[in-house]
């Protein structure tokens, strides 16, 4: 069947380019509806008991992601322009149509906070800034007041040396209103830095406005107001902490929003980069390996045009690109060559012996040959991204989908192209090749086929000390991979010097933290939280957690009662502590109720006084660490509220990416086994033979160990990155083995022995899976010069697993066949013979 279908497109060779044109242009015109997502919550499945959890304190305390906006002056805040800057910039982010500003609290800073002040018969919150102080009196004043304040406000809007204040700007749901928000607030700072020729920002100036080098109201979703001001998109890439005002301020921004949006931006910016370099270094190498003009193209021109289906396929059923499907060009680049390159190598053989043969009959002989073996390829390779679809990831399922279905289209335009192309060619190779030809004087052609031979005589030769020499290299690795463990980071997946890094260690420096972790005590009755003995475990919980490394500090209802309490007894020291008894809890939660119940105390409590957020501010967002904190909060609550009729569960952001990181690992590696067992199978049902499975997934799975062993040695992390380059390797990697032992199969049907079966199977597809090997591995080691750090971790652990899956392939198979000297009668080889 396979034949009849190549001798089709042998036969109509113009009419084959033609149908791929069309289906060509058709896939550039859906270009423009791509969208993309960046909001780390859609990593999660649907209905997951986090996220489900999550949404519920979200809805009852006002948990929103927030934009934080930092202002440091190494002179102090405290100073008349610095305090107008903050008041005026404050004004301006809540009239930003992406933030929230149902309370004053969804908008937070010195301008605009509050404290309890009254006696035990009247409270109620004053202003902590009624108006902007005009001399060093009231600016004294103010910081008087803030710092006899210091339990809420130091280290959460100002830092304890007064050198920084804080603006944190919640925001609405929606992807739309990240990007629109992070945009505007960014123009609003250039702003105060002169860096807009506009002037004073107003908001609605321009609708519809520029969003930086594209519509990025329509690509995150659309929906929302669109009031950009005309200049937000410009200004993302600069990097605002460079410039001072005059008064030496300096401005900062981060936050969860912020490094969801810099990396979906940043990941793009690196991908359009990265994707010409990469064509660049390919055809390089294509060149340098057919010296021909036909061998660098038709490959190269294979992969574009499968990557223009795929994108197109997914633009035409709506399928939203993620941050990790920006790494789908290069994958499809770098893997989907693979098949050209095969055709191409074996066409020169050919062509070789005989130049002037029609190239009809050459080509017709040449997919006779590498028609089967090719398709068997592509088909484990889509195995090993289809094996994503068990992934708990949405995302990831995604990627592994329309990867899968790019390989496809890599094999189907290599089938069909490069056949009709070479149809409607005169046979030709470079007078380079030719030239080195005609000085051959071994059987073996050329010098890196003799080399691979000789490897793989020698490593049959001394099968006991090969054997004995892999053997202690798969100790030492597995010995290494015990060392492998689980951390992720999100600001670890920028440079050090970026923006978004600077800006968070600023914050973690001056402040509390970036990174919240919301521990919710849930009493089972209404008005639970008076109780004096469950406040005072809430205070030891409290105590306790700050304690831990990298936690700043931790706000509850227990901080605004003891608060509250210092106040009823005239600002006296000794009374800032929890009232004594239900009866005065109950009072003063009863005058702050009737006071005009104070917004601040919605973030830490309901309505019913039944449920409790306890906030604890986390200076890292390394899953690591976040792990060590998390667990420890729950072994204390299991311990100290034991017998207490509560619940304590967790949310928030830190919550969330450690539960990511576990369903990372979980469903990788849930993935990666199952593209093993899928590999097995097939390549089992292939030769009619279990062991034949298994010879498949072996090298694989030993270049999978050395990886492993290699990175816990030098106590490199599992992440992202490094998880998705053991897929991408066990779907391109295994294609090596096939090919080897498909031809290997074939010279035993020929009537060779088993060792000349393992060195005429070196000697036929050697060459051809060390350039497909080194093609890959250019390919990903391109990624090396990316500005985005998981691009480059991704290219160095692929770069890896290729080299490892090739040597694997060439030098362990050989080896592993002396030993137990296969036959394969009822081989696939036989069948398609």
């Amino acid at each position: 069947m396979l034949n009849s279908w190549y001798s089709q497109v042998i036969r109509f060779p113009r009419a084959t380019l033609a149908v791929i044109a069309v289906f060509t242009v058709l896939g550039l015109t859906q270009f423009g509806k791509l969208r993309w997502e960046t909001d780390a919550r859609v990593y999660f499945p649907k209905g997951h008991p986090a996220i489900v959890f999550d949404e519920k304190v979200a809805d009852t305390f006002g948990v929103k992601d927030s934009i934080i906006i930092a202002i440091e002056n190494d002179h102090g805040v405290f100073n008349a322009e610095t305090l107008a800057r903050i008041k005026r910039v404050t004004d301006k982010v809540e009239q930003v149509p992406g933030v929230l500003v149902e309370r004053r609290q969804d908008v937070a800073s010195l301008s605009n906070a509050g404290v309890f002040v009254g006696t035990r018969d009247e409270l109620y919150n004053d202003p902590l800034m009624k108006e902007l102080p005009s001399d060093d009196a009231a600016i004294a004043a103010l910081k008087a007041r803030v710092y006899e304040h210091a339990d809420l406000f130091v280290g959460n809007l100002v830092s304890k040396d007064g050198t920084a204040a804080m603006i944190r700007a919640r925001l609405k749901e929606g992807k739309e209103y990240r990007y629109q928000a992070y945009f505007m607030i960014k123009g609003i700072l250039a702003s105060e830095l002169g860096g807009v020729s506009q002037g004073d920002w107003q908001p609605g100036d321009q609708t519809g406005g520029n969003w930086g080098n594209a519509n990025w109201d329509n690509k995150a979703g659309g929906g929302g107001d669109n009031k950009s001001g005309g200049w937000g998109g410009g200004t993302w890439p600069t990097v605002i902490s460079d410039s001072t005002t005059a008064n030496g301020d300096r401005f900062y921004i981060a936050g969860r929003p912020v490094i969801e949006v810099t990396s979906g931006l940043q990941a793009i910016d690196d991908m359009m980069i990265m994707i010409p370099i990469l064509v660049l270094a390919i055809a390089a190498t294509l060149f340098i390996i057919f010296r021909t003009l036909r061998g660098t193209v038709l490959p190269l021109l294979t992969v574009a045009i499968a990557i223009v289906w795929t994108m197109g396929l997914m633009a035409a059923l709506g399928a939203p690109m993620y941050t990790i499907s920006t790494m789908l060009p290069v994958i499809l680049v770098a893997v989907g060559i693979g098949n050209g390159i095969h055709l191409l190598s074996h066409y020169e053989d050919v062509v070789m012996e005989d130049p002037h043969r029609e190239p009809a009959p050459i080509v017709t002989a040449l997919m006779q040959q590498l028609g089967l073996p090719m398709l068997i390829t592509s088909v484990t390779t889509m195995i090993g991204f289809l094996s994503l679809l068990w992934a708990d990831m949405p995302p990831f399922r995604i990627f592994g989908v329309y990867t899968a279905l790019g390989i496809g289209f890599c094999w189907l335009v290599s089938v069909t192209l490069i056949p009709a192309a070479l149809t409607l060619m005169r046979p030709h190779v470079s007078g380079y090749l030719q030239r080195r030809r005609s000085l051959r004087v071994h059987e073996e052609s050329g010098l890196m086929t003799r080399g691979l031979v000789a490897l793989a005589r020698l490593m049959i030769e001394h099968r006991k000390l090969a054997t004995a020499g892999i053997l202690a290299v798969a100790v030492i690795a597995g010995y290494g991979a015990r060392s492998l463990y689980v951390d992720s980071s999100w600001i670890a997946d920028f440079q050090p010097g970026s923006e978004v890094v600077r800006s968070t260690q600023m914050l973690n420096d001056k402040f509390d933290g970036t990174v919240f972790l919301s521990v919710i005590v849930a009493g089972k009755q209404p008005d639970a939280l008076k109780s004096p003995a469950l406040l005072h475990k809430i205070e030891a919980l409290q105590q306790d957690v700050e304690q831990l490394p990298y936690v700043g500090s931790s706000l509850s209802l227990v901080d605004y009662l003891k608060s509250t309490n210092k106040t009823f007894h005239l600002g006296d020291p000794k009374f800032d502590r929890l009232p004594d008894t239900q009866a005065e809890i109950g009072e003063q939660l009863f005058l702050l109720s009737m006071s005009g119940r104070p917004e601040q105390l919605d973030a830490v409590v309901d309505y019913e006084y039944r449920q409790a957020n306890v906030v604890v501010m986390i200076k890292t967002d390394h899953t690591q660490n976040l792990k060590v904190i998390i667990e420890h909060v729950k072994d204390y609550a299991a311990r100290e509220f034991a017998g207490m009729d509560v619940d304590v569960n967790l949310a928030s952001s830190a919550n969330n990416s450690y539960i990511w990181a576990d369903l990372l690992i979980s469903s990788q590696v849930k993935s990666i086994l199952l593209s093993k067992v899928g590999i097995f199978i097939i390549a089992a049902l292939l030769f009619t033979s279990l062991l034949a499975g298994l010879y498949t997934v072996l090298p694989v799975t030993l270049t999978t160990l050395l990886v492993a062993g290699i990175a816990g040695w030098l106590r490199v992390p599992l992440d992202v990155s490094t998880v998705l380059a053991a897929g991408v390797a066990i779907g391109v990697g295994v294609d090596y083995a096939v090919h080897y032992i498909f031809r290997y199969a074939y010279e035993v049907r020929s009537g060779s022995t088993e060792v000349e079966a393992s060195l005429g199977a070196v000697r036929s597809v050697g060459k051809a899976i060390v350039l497909n090997a080194a093609v890959v591995t250019v390919g990903f080691m391109v990624l090396l010069m990316s500005r985005f750090p998981p691009h480059v971790k991704l290219g160095v652990f692929v770069s890896a697993y290729m080299v490892g899956a090739c040597v694997a392939a060439l030098l362990l198979l050989p080896l592993l066949f002396a030993w137990l000297q296969p036959r394969f009668a009822r081989s696939a080889a036989s069948q398609h013979d």
